[in-house]
């Protein structure tokens, strides 16, 4: 298109959502398009459901600064954002609205290619762009809104983990930790390495299609995301649950391979991996007789769950070691407000700070 290499400046706020909505897909779910004050959506409910609301702010991802990934990576990472809390809380989503906060001197094209992340995004999980925003500001923002519904029974908070429930981990943690330290420290990636890297940098998808299937089996009794650590959500499920809980470390899943470089060539141990965020994982709290209909759902979704713990009447969180110790369970997190002797999450968890504290 002539106007795509023009900054926003140049063309105009108006013209700018002009050219954004007119490449968005149409659809019949949305009465009479896009373009008006509100979006108009034929969103109804049954008596036993309720609306699944969440609202995330993201910005311009490591692998779009990397080079890795257009901004297109931008925008899907800015829903999935969004996308994963709903799912985590047993909600299907449905409908979605977008907020882009643009600095001047980005070009229409930059604001377009952004947009088809969103859309194709939003075409994963079957959702309808219902409305949006779009306003200058000093750096890129996109504040994605999902709505979703989830019957009662099936809604997962944090506060429903009962005394002897598994903690029940989804997929691997600690890769895209390893992979952003890896290109940041511009070491060498092993060929077997490099695939699974770029793919936990570009697409840092949520596992939404084990979420729903394992909502719709009433398999939890509570869940929550990953996005601020492994330490950060257990602690989150057992205050709000008032329980405690036994993790074992050596069942934690981190990929062997991913362990195995991050430990030789960046000097980074496990428990670091462990700790890390960016994997985008849930956190189950799943009773012992439902867990081989977990595994087989598991299974056939195609994302695998480790068991990694159990949920205790006793208020401590603790973890066994490597040396069969147990001990108290530190609270490594990502806190965007609070900072460890200056340093960032990143920073610390590059240093290898200590998981495990004081022997129970």
């Amino acid at each position: 298109m002539p106007h795509d290499h023009l900054t926003l400046r140049e063309i105009g706020e108006k013209k700018v959502v002009s050219e954004l909505i007119h490449q968005l897909r149409s659809t019949n779910r949305l009465l009479d398009g896009l373009g008006h004050d509100a979006g108009f959506v034929p969103f109804s409910l049954s008596e036993d459901e309720v609306l699944v609301v969440n609202t995330d702010r993201s910005g311009e991802n490591l692998a779009y600064k990397l080079g890795l990934a257009g901004p297109e990576s931008v925008g899907d990472l800015a829903v999935s954002h969004a996308v994963s809390d709903i799912a985590a809380a047993g909600g299907e989503p449905h409908v979605l609205t977008v907020s882009l906060l643009l600095p001047e001197h980005k070009t229409l094209e930059y604001a377009k290619s952004l947009m088809k992340g969103v859309q194709t995004a939003a075409d994963r999980w079957d959702m309808v762009i219902a409305s949006g925003d779009t306003k200058k500001n000093a750096s890129v923002a996109v504040v994605v809104t999902v709505i979703g519904k989830a019957k009662r029974s099936r809604c997962l908070t944090r506060s429903g983990a009962k005394v002897g429930d598994l903690l029940v981990v989804t997929g691997h943690l600690g890769t895209m930790f390893a992979a952003a330290l890896a290109h940041q420290s511009r070491s060498e990636i092993p060929a077997d390495l490099e695939r699974i890297f770029q793919e936990s940098l570009v697409n840092q998808r949520p596992p939404v299609e084990l979420g729903l299937a394992f909502s719709r089996s009433e398999i939890a009794h509570a869940c929550t995301d990953i996005s601020d650590g492994l330490p950060s959500a257990v602690f989150d499920l057992c205050n709000s649950s008032e329980v405690g809980a036994e993790l074992e470390i050596h069942k934690i899943p981190v990929f062997e391979k991913v362990w195995s470089f991050a430990n030789t060539s960046l000097g980074v141990k496990r428990e670091s991996l462990i700790a890390a965020n960016g994997d985008w994982q849930f956190l189950y709290a799943i009773p012992q007789r439902k867990y081989e209909d977990a595994l087989a759902i598991a299974r056939k979704v195609g994302v695998p769950i480790s068991a990694i713990g159990t949920f205790t009447a006793e208020r401590s969180v603790t973890a066994r070691g490597g040396d069969g110790l147990r001990r108290h369970l530190n609270r490594i997190e990502n806190d965007g407000f609070f900072k460890v002797n200056g340093q960032s999450y990143f920073d610390r968890l590059a240093s290898n700070p200590p998981l495990l504290g004081s022997i129970v």
